[in-house]
């Protein structure tokens, strides 16, 4: 090639466009992010990454001073590593808004290389405004590590198959590597999740045979390195993890029969019911790539096709997959969002060139008319009927909201019956965006409405403002006792836990149970001693009323939704909540 000519432009990068997507959406999703306080899933992490600084371990993960191993350490290295410089804060998830934006980037670049360029853009776009991975992207836990490390993986192996030989083996020690980082993130989800479809189109394109290809040693060699050892490390610190860990948060985890038993698995109608909406709106143009993805099953087929089958074994291998799980929760749809953004953002190029025929055209007018008469509902009923659900009837700032958002999806799917008029498919992706872009915003704000429902800072701060550092915190605590982990986060204080009736250990914390928890008679025996202590109840079990949840005397501090804090001491000033 010749030299450039002297005032030549130099040429873009191709992934340049999608990057500057990506900051933009991350300097959008920063905004605010101390707002709302941690919810309840977050504040373990915070709190983890919290102790971790403040005691300079960063081997052995603790909450609430206690062995907290349930969950591999990423996450809380990098949240610790956030904390060492803007000190403990809701700035932690600034760790998963760099996620969420190299999420972006990655899907972009496979959205490119399974189609084109501006495909992979169009993705990358779709992603962003995806109602789930937008909600995500504010999210402190580890499933946005999770999803990143399953595009990325996918994204090496589809470089390995289609780049230079002399490249292969890097590519596929990079897929290795990424997934790595995602065990060492959640667990082996990762592996399970990637593998599905490479395995698949793998023998899809070459036999049984060319699993070879895939290099399996390198990968336990690559992976090895990265995974291992931290988890051998406190295999040897702390007998009963290793069984645990593989056994226990695994294998009878899956099988819904782990113990503690500190969470129960969300029906199939709600796992799939919360795929559709987390994958809103753009999810409505996937049945109309699925004919092409079957037709990619075949190892003769055209290339579009044999992408499009990659990205349906990808998404419907996962729902498959915990489907089968009894112990299935709705979150675990979540690396489900970038191949359905790619797969839309694929329909949306073919309808914007005409290829489909009319029945696809009739389908859209459908769900144009299905948003116009759920935004009707919406706006002259809407709130009567949420009125109903308990938990919404005490933050009426909620029900406010009801309006705008059904007025959204009214005009939306206004807008979208217009452009199905005209047939134009642009102007019908432009008809989903503009109900979904405002429903994004009402969502982000009621999430800050619903603070005092699910986070602990206002119980916190309520803490700090009106107990005196001398008063033992008494936290009445769930099977799922991890819940104190926030509380401890917001108060600073160590909190001492109520035993859950029945509760049994996981192996590595047998040794610890008779220091973690307080039997109900002993707390009641000291309650009544005349020793002040502050009560703050189990915020999963509905209380309309304090009456019964102490001995009397008590006195009503405060209460936040299904949070009540108490004393057995007299205190100045009124209640808050």
């Amino acid at each position: 090639m010749g030299a450039r000519a002297e005032g030549q432009a130099r040429p873009v990068p191709r992934w340049m466009p999608t990057v500057l997507l990506a900051l933009a959406a991350g300097a959008l999703l920063s905004f605010h992010l101390d707002l709302p306080g941690l919810f309840d899933n977050e504040g373990r992490y915070a709190e983890v990454a919290r102790e971790m600084l403040l005691r300079g371990d960063f081997v052995t993960p603790q909450m609430d001073s206690t062995l907290f191993l349930n969950k591999p350490p990423l996450l809380y290295w990098l949240v610790a590593a956030v904390f060492a410089v803007v000190g403990p804060s809701e700035w932690g998830r600034i760790v998963i808004v760099v996620t969420a934006m190299i999420t972006i980037v990655m899907t972009g670049r496979l959205g490119a290389r399974l189609y084109d360029e501006t495909t992979g853009l169009v993705a990358a776009a779709f992603l962003t405004t995806t109602v789930g991975f937008v909600l995500e992207a504010r999210t402190l836990r580890p499933d946005a590590i999770v999803v990143a490390s399953i595009v990325g993986a996918i994204l090496c192996w589809l470089c390995a198959e289609t780049g230079a030989d002399a490249s292969r083996g890097r590519w596929l020690a990079a897929m290795y590597a990424v997934l790595g980082v995602g065990v060492l993130a959640k667990g082996l989800v990762p592996v399970v999740v990637a593998g599905v479809p490479i395995v698949l189109c793998t023998v899809r394109d070459h036999g049984l045979a060319g699993l070879r290809r895939l290099r399996p040693v390198l990968g336990l060699v690559v992976g090895g390195i990265v995974v291992l050892p931290w988890h051998v490390v406190v295999s040897v610190r702390h007998p009963g993890f290793a069984w645990d860990y593989v056994v226990n948060q695994h294998l009878l985890f899956f099988l819904d029969k782990k113990f503690p038993r500190d969470s129960e698995g969300d029906s199939l109608v709600t796992f799939w019911t919360a795929f559709v909406g987390r994958s809103l709106p753009w999810v409505l143009l996937v049945p109309f790539v699925l004919r092409e993805a079957w037709a990619g099953r075949l190892a003769s087929a055209p290339g579009t096709s044999r992408s499009t089958a990659l990205l349906a074994a990808w998404a419907g291998g996962l729902l498959l997959f915990f489907s089968a799980a009894p112990s299935r929760l709705e979150h675990y749809t979540l690396p489900a969002l970038p191949p359905v953004a790619i797969l839309s953002a694929r329909a949306f190029e073919r309808l914007r060139r005409g290829e489909p025929g009319a029945g696809v055209w009739y389908a859209l007018g459908a769900v144009s008319v299905v948003l116009m008469v759920v935004g009707g509902v919406g706006v002259t009923v809407g709130r009567a009927l949420l009125e109903r659900v308990y938990w919404l009837a005490q933050e009426p700032r909620l029900l406010a909201l009801v309006l705008p958002a059904a007025t959204a999806a009214l005009l939306g799917g206004a807008a979208m019956a217009w452009a199905v008029r005209g047939r134009h498919g642009t102007l019908a992706a432009a008809g989903l965006a503009a109900f979904t872009i405002p429903l994004l915003v009402i969502v982000l704000r009621a999430e800050v409405v619903a603070e005092p429902l699910f986070s602990w800072k206002p119980v916190g701060e309520t803490i700090t403002r009106r107990v005196p550092a001398d008063v033992e915190i008494i936290f009445e605590a769930p099977e799922e006792y991890q819940q104190v982990g926030g509380l401890a986060f917001y108060t600073g204080r160590p909190i001492t836990m109520i035993a859950p009736p029945g509760f049994i250990p996981p192996t590595y914390l047998e040794p610890y149970v008779a220091h973690m928890f307080l039997s109900r008679a002993d707390f009641e025996r000291r309650w009544s001693s005349g020793v002040r202590l502050a009560f703050v109840s189990d915020p999963q079990k509905r209380r309309d009323s304090s009456e019964g949840l102490v001995p009397a005397p008590s006195h009503v501090l405060g209460r936040f939704g299904d949070r009540w804090i108490l004393t057995n001491y007299p205190t100045d000033a009124p209640a808050a909540g």
